[in-house]
């Protein structure tokens, strides 16, 4: 019976690593910096259809995000900070930059949606957006974040790469 729990723990465990997404520390594209993840600690990032990196984000297909957080402190308002970066330069990804984010929030203890955020609570942020047809089919650093207004509260970037098929 401890052999079959065991078993069934290392199943659990192996979906959960598998079913994770690697990002990276957002950082300052002009100049060295060490980068952050923001202020709140990210638990896990989920990016839908994305089993290998860089993540592939087909043109006119949809893509759901899903990251675990825990913030640092109260926060009442977050705005999406949404950007894709080609060499130096960092584009806004439309319908998903500069919107309210607390909409997409759930706590995860007990599903309760929105804002204010709890100190020490555990969130899931989701969003499923579209990749416009006229996004240019190229490799570029998608870099996701949370603000306050002043602050990074989460930041991450990932290689992804915007295919026609």
């Amino acid at each position: 019976m401890q052999y079959i729990i065991a078993v069934v723990s290392l199943l659990v465990t192996i979906r959960t690593i598998s079913s994770a997404t690697d990002v990276d520390k957002c950082t300052d594209l002009l100049g060295p910096r060490e980068g952050t993840y923001g202020s709140a600690t990210i638990q896990d990032v989920r990016i839908s259809d994305c089993p290998d990196s860089p993540c592939r984000l087909r043109k006119g297909g949809e893509t759901t995000i899903q990251f675990d957080f825990k913030p640092d402190r109260p926060y009442d308002k977050l705005t999406t900070n949404v950007f894709g970066g080609i060499g130096i330069i960092r584009v806004p990804f439309r319908e998903v930059h500069g919107i309210n984010a607390c909409k997409d929030i759930q706590r995860k203890r007990d599903g309760k949606k929105g804002c204010p955020l709890e100190t020490n609570e555990v969130y899931t942020y989701s969003n499923t957006f579209r990749i416009h047809k006229s996004y240019p089919a190229v490799s570029v650093n998608v870099q996701y974040g949370l603000n306050d207004g002043k602050d990074s509260v989460v930041c991450f970037t990932l290689p992804a790469k915007i295919t026609n098929v």
